[in-house]
């Protein structure tokens, strides 16, 4: 629809995204969004996630999440990552509402996750594909992530070595 060309332009320029905390609203917001999309696929993600502790994702455990916002307040998209292990950051809750899907906007989120945690001190992403999420191997290839077993395997985990940011500009600044 020619009428999300503007607002989604708009959105991938701006600078707003939003570092999140677990009792921040938009982080609820995003939370209810993703376990949503996910329920309604029968995807193991929502479990997993209602099994979780959101404050997992906080930054003094190690860990990061952050969102956009559309002009009207609603969320756009958003993702987090907590500690795997000392070295590796695990990507999770990665969404994108549907209709500004396939424009950009979660390779702002991403790219920005992955820049704060290489600033967090961790050499390499993590991210694990689950069954029925083919556009996210599809996404996660695309932005450089390595398969880490068969293609063919139901949950598929995919791993991203990060590159120094002292060599790297914040992509909030470009």
């Amino acid at each position: 629809m020619s009428t999300m060309t503007l607002p989604v332009a708009a959105l991938i320029a701006s600078a707003d995204v939003v570092h999140l905390e677990a009792g921040d609203p938009l982080a609820v917001e995003l939370a209810a969004s993703f376990l949503a999309e996910e329920s309604a696929r029968g995807g193991a993600a929502a479990a997993k996630y209602l099994e979780s502790d959101p404050h997992e994702y906080e930054t003094w455990l190690g860990g990061a999440w952050i969102g956009l916002r559309q002009s009207d307040g609603s969320p756009a998209a958003g993702a987090a990552y907590r500690r795997y292990d000392p070295t590796t950051a695990e990507l999770a809750q990665l969404w994108t509402r549907p209709e500004l899907r396939r424009n950009g906007v979660a390779r702002k989120v991403l790219s920005h996750l992955e820049f704060l945690a290489e600033r967090s001190g961790y050499n390499r992403v993590y991210a694990l594909a689950e069954p029925g999420h083919d556009v996210l191997r599809e996404f996660l290839r695309a932005a450089g992530y390595k398969a880490l077993g068969d293609e063919s395997l139901e949950y598929l985990g995919f791993v991203k070595a990060l590159p120094s940011s002292e060599y790297l500009p914040d992509p909030l600044s470009c």
